[in-house]
């Protein structure tokens, strides 16, 4: 005499098993998936240049390079070029004394310090309107343009202050320099972790709605065990 499995304790073995597979499955591509979206967008930022604590991490225009202008006793940045949300050049080194003057080529913008140490006003889309400041002293001024904060930033270093790849210039101002950019693979990654902690509780509901289907309620889970007579 020997004993073997009912039919509805193994369906109930493969369900459990099934469920299981695909939820693992699941959470384990969104944590690859995040981590590849990770890996993409630090390679985005690595452009071998000053980072200025991230104040730049977002601007479009801005690929590592600080324009050399020192020697010339002003120069033009350009506000919205092409009707993009950026200032061209987005950094630029000056000499102390060297006067800076936006120039609005599209869009409505404004120019405003990190701080507000200095402002332009209220935003404005007046083609050709110019504004402009004088640093007299050493170090980083980070500026940005209010309605489209995070994304149109710039900078200007004023003298021969030292910088390294990794970033320069002060502590995050009012504006919140040092933000953090929620990038897809962080999102796959929240989504992976949330997957794995609702799996267990959306696996007990399944199991409680066909538990008559799997072998009764208060069962173990094992299933029935038929008797067969040899």
């Amino acid at each position: 005499m020997h004993t073997e499995r009912s039919s509805e304790s193994d369906g109930s073995t493969a369900s459990r098993r099934g469920f299981l597979r695909t939820a693992a499955g699941a959470a384990t591509a969104g944590v690859a998936a995040g981590a590849a979206g990770t890996a993409t967008a630090q390679e985005g930022t690595e452009s071998g240049g000053p980072t200025f604590d991230g104040w730049l991490s977002d601007t479009s225009n801005y690929d590592g390079e600080v324009v050399d202008e020192t020697g010339q006793d002003s120069i033009t940045i350009g506000v919205g070029g092409d009707n993009e949300l950026v200032f061209d050049p987005p950094a630029v080194r000056v000499d102390p004394g060297t006067t800076i003057t936006w120039e609005w080529q599209g869009g409505r913008h404004n120019v405003v310090g990190e701080n507000r140490e200095f402002s332009s006003g209220d935003p404005t889309d007046e083609m050709g309107a110019t504004y402009e400041q004088t640093f007299e002293e050493e170090g980083v001024v980070k500026y940005l343009c209010e309605p489209h904060v995070g994304v149109m930033q710039g900078v200007v270093v004023v003298g021969d202050v030292e910088l390294g790849a990794g970033g320069a210039g002060g502590e995050g101002g009012d504006h919140g320099g040092g933000k953090l950019v929620l990038t897809d693979g962080l999102l796959a990654m929240g989504v992976a972790l949330v997957l794995g902690v609702i799996s267990p509780i959306l696996f007990a509901l399944h199991l409680s709605r066909n538990s008559d289907k799997l072998g009764g309620g208060g069962n173990s889970g094992d299933g029935e065990l038929k008797r067969i007579d040899s």
